[in-house]
């Protein structure tokens, strides 16, 4: 804590949490499901449209889009079923694909790195990964339609991508064949008597040879599931979330999620999957979403999130030595990159070395070293125009006092002196108007007596 008053030296408090977990035995493969996070993008900061363009009662995606808020049906029912749910909240660089049995990309937003582009299809294809892809809703007049004036920051806001990034799924499943079209499509989906309600989701351009592919069955019966065996693991994409999201007014249907993770897992396929169905040859529908949209400097600034493992993804204790640092996906041959703050953290590490087993330590130290971010620098963003901020920082002095309540005083004392200013310009405009008038009475008067002389 910052120093007390007559102090100079800050304060150190040292809290000890009991703590008992129950540890199980490592799940099987297909029983553990890996849900990616890191490339979803809500409001706010950005303006990120609601996925239902028929709500009316918002305009903005901001419930989070994760299996602890809006999808939470879909992890209760996955969980209950004896599966274990993941969240990835780091690039997808960062984990090994041979521990999981399906990876979730669910409502994407955000823009994919090469890197990452080609460890997927590898991860498919070779290892074997499950893949589901649960797209949104994108059209580019629609996103004109959704601007606004935002009545706080008095400027035009307009969408930076629609219910999901499409161009950029369209970029990670092309190694796959499988891309998405520009259309805002609606329906209802037939699965062997089950109604699977589509609102305002996106259509198949193209699809995988030896695939099946389901149609909606009213409207233009636009294609919005498929499913295919690419190299060692499975595909399964549909257009639309409406059916899992509890955003959306409709009939919540978690029991077919269940279906597409057992199928992508190889686990066994869906009661209304039918193999006699299957497409030889490539799918081709509607034209895809070009893969040349939101390339440029300025989206790309704002969707496309940092290539790099957080302490939060999976191989950050994967087969790691102790204390080992694991290696940084953005450095050649595997060199560890050590930031200022993974320092500063390490020099109170020994109050943490020093807790029990079974007991929490955690240091409650103030250092300037470990506030500090660094934020790494993608070369498809570097000619992204530059804005330069003046920050101003908060100087605190030796009693603990910043530079705040210096700004607080000097305005009270402003005002002060403001105040006695106006008072003695009062004064003496009424003392100045007393003398004129004293002077036209003592004028008046010399008249007066001039005429009684007369």
């Amino acid at each position: 804590s910052p120093p007390f008053p007559g102090e100079s030296m800050g304060r150190e408090q040292e809290v000890k949490v009991p703590v008992s977990v129950k540890v199980i035995p490592t799940p099987e493969r297909s029983m553990r499901i890996l849900w990616d996070d890191y490339h979803n993008i809500q409001y706010p900061p950005h303006y990120v449209p609601i996925d239902d363009l028929s709500y009316r009662g918002e305009i903005l995606d901001w419930n989070g889009d994760h299996p602890h808020t809006n999808f939470h049906p879909v992890f209760n029912f996955l969980t209950d079923n004896g599966f274990f749910v993941e969240i990835l909240s780091s690039s997808m660089t960062c984990f090994n694909a041979s521990n999981y049995g399906t990876l979730v990309l669910c409502d994407t937003e955000g823009e994919f790195h090469k890197e990452e582009i080609t460890k997927l299809h590898s991860d498919v294809t070779e290892k074997g990964l499950g893949l589901l892809v649960l797209a949104e809703w994108y059209s580019r007049a629609r996103m004109r339609k959704l601007r606004f004036f935002d009545d706080n920051t008095r400027s035009i806001w307009t969408p930076i991508v629609g219910g999901s990034n499409v161009p950029g799924l369209n970029r990670l499943l092309s190694p796959f064949g499988v891309s998405f079209t520009e259309q805002v499509v609606t329906g209802n989906l037939a699965l062997r008597g089950l109604k699977v309600d589509v609102r305002s989701g996106t259509s198949i351009a193209t699809f995988p040879a030896h695939s099946n592919i389901f149609d909606l069955t009213n409207g233009n019966q636009e294609p919005v599931l498929g499913m295919a065996s690419v190299g060692e693991g499975n595909i399964l994409v549909f257009g639309d979330t409406s059916p899992f999201d509890t955003n959306v007014d409709g009939r919540l249907l978690p029991d077919i999620f269940l279906d597409f993770v057992m199928y992508t897992s190889r686990i066994s396929d869906p009661t209304w999957y039918d193999s006699s169905n299957t497409r030889d040859s490539p799918f081709e529908g509607t034209e895809p979403a070009s893969k040349e949209l939101g390339l440029d400097s300025f989206t790309l600034g704002l969707l496309k999130r940092p290539l790099k493992c957080f302490r939060n993804g999976p191989l950050m204790n994967d087969n790691s030595k102790a204390g080992a640092r694991p290696t940084d996906p953005l450095i050649p041959n595997g060199t560890a990159r050590v930031t200022r703050k993974e320092k500063a953290s390490e020099a109170t590490a020994g109050s943490m070395d020093a807790a029990q087993p079974g007991e929490i330590a955690i240091n409650t130290n103030s250092q300037n070293e470990a506030n500090m971010m660094v934020f790494e620098e993608d070369e498809d963003i570097a000619a992204a125009p530059r804005v330069k901020y003046n920050f101003k920082t908060r100087v605190v002095d030796s009693r603990g006092n910043s530079g705040i309540f210096r700004i607080y005083f000097q305005r009270q004392i402003s005002v002060v002196i403001f105040v006695f200013v106006c008072i003695a310009l009062v004064l003496i405009w009424k003392s100045i108007k007393g003398s004129r008038r004293s002077k036209v009475r003592a004028t008046k008067n010399r008249y007066a007596r001039l005429r009684q002389i007369v």
